[in-house]
Parts: structure tokens; sequence; C-alpha cells
């Protein structure tokens, strides 16, 4: 893989799989799949079936911070 690749979910991009020696560095675009960001994996593939579990165990579509994902004491009071 010489350059990067869009990881889709469900039809909607999450992440890049970017080229890490022979591996493939998952670099996060959207926020409910943070926790992934900057692994490395074997294939696109692979990052794209992590990906897919990760998105699996969140508790509901309207928490996507629910699991790891936003820090609460980040979180701007308002």
């Amino acid at each position: 893989m010489s350059k990067p690749i869009v990881i889709e979910v469900a039809g909607k991009a999450v992440a890049v799989a970017a080229p890490a020696g022979d591996q493939v560095r998952f670099v996060a675009v959207k926020y409910d799949v943070w926790d992934l960001d900057g692994e490395l994996f074997g294939s696109v593939a692979e990052a794209e079936r992590a990906a897919a579990r990760h998105l699996a165990g969140r508790d509901t579509p309207e928490q996507p911070f629910s699991r790891g994902g936003f820090p609460p004491e980040l979180a701007v009071a308002v």
C-alpha cells in the first residue's frame, strides 16, 4: 500500500488506513472510533473489521462517546 485508503463502516467514512511499513496505521477521522487512532493493523481489511466491531460495541447511536470516546473532563459547560 503506497497511499492512504479510506475506511468506511456502513457507508460512512470513519478513518484512514495510512501506510506504516508492512502494516497500516489507523487514523481516526470520527470521534466514534477515536479509541482506535494510531493502532497498527496487518491490512486495511483488518482495520475495517476492527472499526466495525468497535462501532457495534457502542451503547446506542445517540451516545457516540459512551465507551471511552470523548473524555468528560474536556467537556465545556455552557
